[in-house]
């Protein structure tokens, strides 16, 4: 009796799967816009000219690092560096600090902070590859740098 009542149920659930796709390919189509429809009412009249992750004026070269010694980068070249980290959102403010090369190499978690980057792992991220390339470049490093865990 229980191999025919499971027999009985998968034979079942077939025929009523089946019935059910054929009565939803029957019923119910693609949605469709009225005829009278003219726009979406969250269509915006104008762009708005606020900076946003989208919106940078610094022009970046994506994943393109600057050349030469990081010691004497000039403020785009810094704003390239820190956009090839992932962070494009902070090269305008590079630019607009002026932070040159020299004063990269010498950048500290309290002046990123007060340069309005607030996240601290984007702070971390930033001094953590300007130490790299110090270290590639075997630029020194101060007592006074920044100093990842990783090289204590």
């Amino acid at each position: 009796m229980t191999a025919v009542m499971a027999t009985y149920k998968t034979h079942t659930f077939r025929d009523d799967s089946d019935a059910d796709d054929e009565y939803e390919r029957s019923v119910i189509t693609s949605p469709t816009m009225p005829a009278d429809f003219e726009s979406s009412p969250t269509d915006s009249e104008s762009l708005s000219t606020e900076h946003t992750p989208t919106t940078f004026t610094h022009s970046v070269r994506e994943n393109v690092s600057p050349r030469g010694l990081i010691t004497e980068w000039s403020a785009e070249q810094c704003a390239d560096f820190v956009s090839a980290l992932g962070l494009p959102q902070y090269a305008d403010t590079f630019v607009e600090e002026s932070i040159s090369g020299d004063a990269l190499v010498a950048l500290l978690h309290s002046d990123l902070k007060e340069m309005g980057i607030s996240s601290i792992g984007h702070r971390l991220t930033i001094l953590k590859g300007v130490y790299d390339v110090k270290i590639k470049q075997n630029v020194i490093v101060e007592p006074e740098h920044y100093l990842p865990l990783c090289a204590m």
